[in-house]
């Protein structure tokens, strides 16, 4: 199990294909969810707000900007309540956590640039930050008992694409997906009895989403251009995974019949994706 981790891991690196720079869907859909973030923050600040250090695990951190922007906004959000309140901002412990394969390097990399902006943002005044890696997977356990104030995880994508294989190797490769409904969702976390659901919602995006954050609906982009943009993002998700399985040769046209395949169905029908957002508080 621990051999097939090592490959579950996205494109790292700074590159033209690395999730880094192939990530803007998963940026639009966590500014999207900021509100539900803040309210989150909120119950915890009047219920059972840490005095000295808020503990934060961040499950599934993956690489790249997006990775800081979750620790920038909880950041801002403390900062914000803690005047509002007239308190004390705590001191931030983050753990960032991913599987082994992760590219915690990059993340290392980028971290005196994020310190920097936040001491000109925040002023000396700001309580400290500390930010550690926590590599595994988190359907064991990570943490002790009790240890952590807030759970973070945000975009779990799996995607499998077809061609230029043997049958056998083929039929070898699953990913099982389930799509549940909400109501069995809720069923699922009612009955297992930890955690009371303060929100569960889901929030509709095209593929496309983020293609053009800046200039407008990604829609009126140029059909090729969506299709390159949808590609760029899945094969940053799951090329490690499927040059481990089928070899790295068959790659690069896997993905050319992948995007024509894209062009393809969208002059047929609408690309969305459906993202389950949860807040959920441990039951005392």
């Amino acid at each position: 199990m621990e051999r097939e981790q090592l490959s579950l891991h996205m494109n790292g690196g700074k590159g033209q294909r690395s999730y880094a720079n192939n990530s803007s869907l998963q940026r639009t859909i966590i500014r999207k969810t900021r509100s539900i973030l803040e309210e989150t923050i909120t119950r915890l600040y009047c219920d059972t707000f840490p005095n000295n250090c808020l503990k934060v695990a961040d499950l599934g951190c993956s690489v790249g900007s997006n990775t800081l922007l979750v620790t920038s906004n909880i950041i801002d959000i403390v900062d914000n309540r803690s005047t509002q309140l007239n308190r004390e901002p705590p001191t931030f412990q983050f753990y960032l956590n991913d599987l082994f394969g992760n590219d915690f390097n990059t993340i290392f990399k980028s971290l005196p640039g994020f310190y920097e902006r936040l001491l000109e943002d925040k002023g000396h005044k700001f309580s400290p930050c500390f930010i550690n890696a926590t590599p595994g997977s988190f359907y064991g356990r990570l943490f002790p008992s009790n240890s952590i104030n807030l759970f973070h995880s945000s975009y779990s994508l799996h995607w499998l694409s077809q061609g230029l294989i043997e049958e056998e190797k083929m039929d070898s490769f699953n990913i099982p997906a389930y799509k549940p409904t909400v109501e069995e969702i809720r069923h699922v976390i009612e009955e297992e009895g930890s955690f009371f659901v303060q929100r569960l919602e889901i929030l509709i995006s095209p593929w496309y989403e983020g293609i053009n954050i800046e200039g407008g609906d990604g829609f009126f982009v140029n059909g090729n251009v969506r299709a390159e943009y949808i590609t760029k993002n899945i094969r940053a998700v799951m090329e490690p995974l499927l040059s481990t399985k089928f070899g790295g040769e068959v790659i690069n046209e896997l993905f050319i019949r992948f995007k024509k395949k894209i062009e393809q169905i969208m002059e047929v029908e609408k690309l969305e994706g459906a993202t389950l957002v949860i807040s959920m508080t441990k039951n005392h």
